[in-house]
């Protein structure tokens, strides 16, 4: 057990990849709310990604930046017939070592894992790397952030970027989550990207009554970016690990709750 023992902590991760998480947590004796904020859904239509994938000879490069695009780059390559040999000749960037273990279970080793694991650090890693008239597939979330297609196009890359997964709103909050966060039964909250607090605000009637439930509550934040998105919420980000990784974020977690 740790100094975390006995918080209940409200965990906002899609419940199809909060499973080994929330089982780190329970470990070091944390009481979990589960409280799904998104949930993962294939594109509205498919053609723009079958095409790309049908053409995968033609790409220089691949960036994938979460294991939920692995999955879904992955099943979705199945379904049309092809395998993992489909990448021979293309060169695989993937941000964060979660997303490279994700590839690696696939057969296919990443050729390139920025140090900061944000589109910013994919972008300063591809700074020293000569993109003109190189093709780049970069299949994202939708509602993803245009910085990696549009400041690749600047360095004379031609970027492919279809979306390739949906995250959408839950249509309400799980009864245990509502309950604990009006009851005021939260030691912590966990925020793990932009979408998990920006849907949780609109899940609970908007920015000002999320503030007033978390209220007292410590709030811990993935990384740079979604730490914004809580702020931008009028909430006060508590804990932010250096590097956007969950390993990371529970070890910022212990750290501050033995200080």
């Amino acid at each position: 057990m740790t100094s975390l023992a006995g918080k209940r902590v409200l965990v906002t991760r899609a419940a199809e990849q909060a499973g080994p998480f929330i089982s780190q947590l329970q470990q070091r004796g944390l009481q979990v709310v589960e409280c799904p904020t998104i949930q993962l859904a294939p594109p509205e239509q498919w053609g723009p990604v079958d095409a790309a994938l049908q053409q995968l000879a033609t790409f220089d490069w691949l960036i994938l930046t979460s294991s939920n695009g692995v999955s879904f780059f992955f099943e979705r390559l199945a379904a049309l017939g092809l395998s993992a040999a489909a990448l021979n000749g293309c060169n695989v960037c993937v941000v964060g070592p979660k997303t490279a273990e994700a590839l690696m279970r696939r057969g296919v080793t990443a050729h390139l894992v920025p140090e900061q694991f944000t589109g910013e650090g994919v972008v300063a890693t591809f700074s020293g790397i000569d993109l003109r008239g190189k093709r780049v597939l970069f299949p994202k979330a939708d509602g993803a952030r245009d910085l990696i297609p549009r400041l690749l196009a600047e360095q004379g890359a031609v970027v492919v970027d279809p979306v390739l997964y949906r995250t959408l709103l839950p249509a309400q909050l799980p009864e245990a989550a509502r309950h604990a966060l009006e009851a005021r039964e939260l030691d912590l909250a966990i925020f793990s990207a932009p979408s998990t607090v920006q849907n949780l605000a609109t899940l609970v009637g908007g920015a000002e009554r999320l503030a007033q439930l978390l209220q007292g509550v410590t709030v811990a934040s993935i990384g740079p970016i979604t730490s914004q998105a809580c702020r931008e919420l009028g909430l006060t980000v508590a804990v932010e690990p250096h590097q956007a990784t969950l390993p990371d974020l529970l070890a910022a977690l212990e750290g501050s709750a033995s200080t």
